[in-house]
């Protein structure tokens, strides 16, 4: 007799109790359904049922604070619980009530960055920026590939008034990932405002002589630093090549119509917004969206002169 092969579980079909039942009963790892028993969470936020998914999440936890003679592998997954149940709170914007949660996936797992990188994002909801501060400083102690907190630390000095630990934690990215084109615009705009004999062509050309697949704000950034280099005809091929790549991307229009502009060719100026107005399908709260991330690139002047041309209230 062929032997039958095991019948393997449906995750997807199960409740969030039935995938917390699996874990608990040790029919199934928790990082096998750690992704359903996070869907599950989330959807039953959404239905309203905030306090039945946290009752669930918090029974899981137990199960693992309990656990006797937990290795490692067990501690990461109690941390996980927690971080989720942190996340949740967060999502519902109980920023407070996250808060402790977050510290003790921190405890649990002190080698964990992720707890850490949540801290700060809670903490800077709540206004709490040397927390903040704090806690992304000991995340990338922990985890210093992550360039994105980089960023937001060196954005929360500059709040503070701390513009050497700006400038130096900038300089630190850049020593990880010499072409981290928000870094070197970042410090560009540190040395204009701060050191305003400085010469930051060098810098400038850094951006400028950067070649990859680029996103979004990369985009406008290296735009951006053609156009203050006076390269205009250059700015335009380099904005026309990326609407080859991305044609529904709304925000290389305004790029093309501010480059047209400083040409002083207006009527492709006015093309190229009405082409963002349509890509935007005349909605006044998507072009704002989009002039906010404009504007801040290029200036609030900027804005305001495409902003009048396509009649949105800035």
């Amino acid at each position: 007799m062929p032997k039958k092969k095991p019948v393997v579980p449906n995750y997807e079909e199960m409740t969030l109790e039935q995938l917390c039942n699996r874990v608990t009963t040790m029919a199934t790892p928790f990082e096998d359904v750690a992704e359903f028993i996070e869907n599950r969470t989330y959807s039953l936020c959404v239905e309203g049922h905030f306090d039945q998914a946290m009752g669930m999440l918090t029974d899981l936890s137990f199960f693992f604070e309990t656990m006797p003679d937990k290795n490692d592998e067990n501690c990461r997954d109690l941390a996980d619980v927690y971080i989720l149940i942190g996340e949740v709170n967060q999502y519902v914007n109980l920023f407070k009530e996250s808060l402790a949660w977050f510290r003790k996936a921190a405890v649990v797992s002190d080698m964990y960055s992720i707890p850490y990188h949540n801290l700060a994002t809670s903490f800077i909801a709540l206004g709490e920026i040397p927390d903040a501060v704090k806690s992304l400083e000991q995340e990338i102690i922990l985890e210093p590939g992550n360039y994105y907190s980089f960023l937001r630390l060196a954005d929360l000095y500059e709040q503070q008034g701390h513009n050497e630990k700006e400038e130096e934690c900038l300089k630190q990215l850049l020593v990880r990932d010499p072409e981290n084109i928000q870094a070197l615009h970042k410090l560009i705009r540190h040395y204009e405002e701060l050191q305003p004999d400085l010469d930051v062509m060098l810098l400038r050309k850094r951006i400028l002589a950067i070649s990859k697949r680029f996103n979004e704000i990369e985009m406008v950034i290296k735009a951006y630093h053609f156009v203050k280099s006076n390269h205009l005809t250059e700015a335009l091929k380099f904005v026309e090549a990326r609407m080859e790549e991305n044609p529904a991307m709304s925000v290389l229009h305004l790029l093309k119509a501010f480059v047209f502009g400083e040409m002083h060719q207006f009527t492709r100026k006015k093309q190229e917004l009405a082409g963002f107005k349509r890509l935007c399908q005349g909605k006044t709260e998507y072009m704002k969206n989009k002039l906010e991330e404009f504007e801040h690139v290029f200036g609030k002047k900027a804005v305001v002169r495409l902003g009048k041309i396509l009649i949105v209230a800035n």
